[in-house]
C-alpha cells in the first residue's frame, strides 16, 4: 500500500470532518438554545429524514463504487460514468416528485410537510453529490470528496452562526439552508468531474443497462448502509410515534452529540478502502490487526469523556436534562459502531462480502426491532428502547470481528470481551453510582485494562510511528 498518500488523503478527511465537528457542535449544542423543543424537533425530523435518503439511489452509486474501486482516473471508463449519471439524474428527479405527490395526499400537518418536501429536494442534491463522491473515492482521489465536504460545511456554517446570533427560531430557513449548502458541494463536485461529461455519452438504452447493472452490484451494499442507519433509527421512529416530537427531539440531541465522534472517526473508512483494495492480502491482514487492536485497547477511554460533558451541557441546556440519561446508554456507540465501521464494513467491502454485510446488518436491525418493540410496548420505557438497540449494535460488532479474524487469519484477542465488561460496568456506574464514585471506579477499572494489555499498547504505538515514518 501507498502509506505517504494514505496518511496524506487521512489527513485531509479529518480536516474536512473537522469542520464538520464544529458544524455539528453549533447544530447540537447552540441550535436548540434558540430553536426551542418542539421546533427543534421538527429540525432533528429532517436530519433524521436525511440520513435515509441514500435509500434511493438504489445502490447506483454503490455498485460504480465496487466496480471502479481502485482504478486511477486515466483506467476509470468516463463515458460509462457519464452515462450512469445522466441516468442518476433522472431517476434522482423522479423520485423527488413521487415524494412530493405522496406528501400532499398523506399529510395533514404543515410542519412535517414542509420537512417532506424538503427532504425531497435534499435526496435529489444529496445523491447526485454523492454519485461523484463515490467516483472520486473510487479512483482514490478522496482529497476531493473531502474538500466538496469542508465546502458544504462551510457554507452551512457561516449562515448558521448568523441565524443563531439572530435568535432565529423558525426550523425552515435552517433546513433549507442545509439543502443549499449540499448544492454548493454538488457544483464543486461536477466542476471537478468535467472531463467525464466531456467523454461523450451512451444512449439512453445502453446508460440504463450500465446503470441496472451497476445497481444490481451495489443494491446489497447499499442495502446494508440503509439497515446500519435503521437500527437506530426504528428505535428513534418508536419514540417518536409513542411519546411525540418532543421526546424525539431529547433522544435525537443525545444522540447528535455521540455522533459528533462516530462522524469524525469514520472518516477513516473512506480514505482505507481503495488503499486496502490495492494492497496486497499480507497488508491487508498486517494492518487489520493494528487498527483493532489500537481501537480496542483506547476506544474505551471515550467513556470517561462522559462525566465533564454531562456537567456542561446540563448547564449549557437544562431543558434537554432527560437527554444526559440517554446519552449514557448511547454512549457505547462511539466504542462499538466505529470499530464496525473502520474495522469490519471495510473489510467486508474489500473483500467483497457485501451479501455477508447485508445478511449481519438485516439481523441487527430485526434484533433492534424486537427489543424496541417489547420496550415500547411491554415497559413503556424510552430507557428499554434504547438499550436493546445498542445491545443489538455491540453483538454485531463482537460477531463480525470474529468473523474476519478466521477469513483474514487474523491473530484473535480477548479484548471485545473486556470491552464489553468496561461497557457494562460504565453503564452501572452512570445509573446508578455516585458521580465521584463512578468517575473514580471506571478510572481504575480502565488503568487496570490498560495494564493488562500493556504489549499491545506498545505495539500500536510502535505501528504508529512506523506509518508516518514512511511518509
Amino acid at each position: 500500500m501507498n502509506y505517504k498518500k494514505l496518511v496524506t488523503n487521512a489527513l485531509v478527511a479529518f480536516s474536512a470532518q473537522g469542520i464538520s465537528l464544529v458544524v455539528s457542535f453549533v447544530m447540537s449544542l447552540l441550535v436548540p438554545k434558540v430553536l426551542g423543543v418542539t421546533s427543534y424537533g421538527y429540525w432533528q425530523l429532517f436530519i433524521f429524514y436525511a440520513g435515509y435518503s441514500g435509500f434511493f439511489h438504489f445502490g447506483l452509486n454503490d455498485g460504480v463504487y465496487l466496480v471502479e474501486g481502485g482504478k486511477t482516473r486515466n483506467e476509470i471508463n468516463k463515458v460509462a460514468i457519464n452515462s450512469q449519471f445522466r441516468v442518476a439524474v433522472l431517476l434522482q428527479v423522479l423520485v423527488g416528485i413521487a415524494f412530493c405527490i405522496l406528501s400532499i395526499m398523506i399529510t395533514p400537518e404543515e410542519e412535517r410537510a414542509f420537512v417532506i418536501y424538503a427532504f425531497s429536494l435534499y435526496t435529489v442534491i444529496s445523491n447526485l453529490q454523492l454519485y461523484l463522491g463515490y467516483v472520486f473515492q473510487a479512483m482514490n482521489e478522496t482529497r476531493l470528496f473531502s474538500f466538496s465536504t469542508m465546502l458544504d460545511r462551510l457554507v452551512f456554517l457561516v449562515p448558521l452562526i448568523i441565524f443563531v446570533v439572530l435568535r432565529l427560531s423558525d426550523f425552515r430557513p435552517y433546513i433549507i439552508l442545509y439543502c443549499l449548502s449540499r448544492f454548493c458541494a454538488l457544483v464543486y463536485c461536477c466542476w471537478h468531474s468535467r472531463e467525464f461529461f466531456k467523454a461523450g455519452v451512451l444512449d439512453l438504452k445502453n446508460s440504463i443497462r450500465l446503470a441496472a447493472s451497476s445497481i444490481k452490484i451495489g443494491f446489497g451494499l447499499m442495502l446494508a448502509n440503509v439497515a446500519n442507519i435503521l437500527i437506530l433509527g426504528i428505535a428513534r421512529a418508536l419514540v417518536d410515534c409513542a411519546w411525540g416530537i418532543e421526546a424525539f427531539g431529547n433522544v435525537s440531541f443525545s444522540l447528535s452529540i455521540v455522533n459528533f465522534f462516530t462522524s469524525f472517526v469514520s472518516q477513516a473508512s473512506m480514505v482505507l478502502f481503495p488503499a486496502l483494495r490495492q494492497g496486497s492480502e499480507d497488508e491487508r491482514r498486517s494492518f487489520y490487526q493494528g487498527i483493532r487492536d489500537a481501537m480496542e485497547v483506547f476506544f474505551p477511554a471515550i467513556y470517561l469523556f462522559y462525566f465533564p460533558m454531562v456537567m456542561l451541557l446540563s448547564i449549557w441546556l437544562p431543558q434537554y436534562a432527560a437527554s444526559m440519561g440517554y446519552f449514557a446508554l448511547l454512549l457505547p456507540i462511539c466504542v462499538f459502531n466505529t470499530k464496525m465501521d473502520i474495522c469490519c464494513t471495510t473489510y467486508f467491502k474489500v473483500l467483497r462480502k457485501e451479501k455477508l454485510l447485508l445478511a449481519v446488518n438485516l439481523t441487527t436491525v430485526v434484533g433492534s426491532a424486537i427489543f424496541s418493540l417489547i420496550g415500547v410496548y411491554c415497559f413503556g420505557s424510552i430507557e428499554a428502547v434504547l438499550i436493546g438497540a445498542v445491545a443489538c449494535i455491540v453483538l454485531r460488532s463482537f460477531c463480525s470481528e470474529r468473523y474476519l479474524n478466521k477469513c483474514l487469519h487474523a491473530f484473535p484477542t480477548h479484548n471485545p470481551l473486556q470491552e464489553v465488561v468496561l461497557t457494562f460496568v460504565f453503564i452501572s456506574f452512570t445509573l446508578w453510582a455516585p458521580v465521584h464514585i463512578a468517575i473514580f471506579g471506571y478510572l481504575l477499572l480502565y488503568s487496570c485494562f490498560l495494564i493488562l494489555n500493556r504489549d499491545v499498547v506498545h505495539s500500536s504505538f510502535r505501528r504508529l510511528k512506523a506509518v508516518f515514518g514512511r511518509r
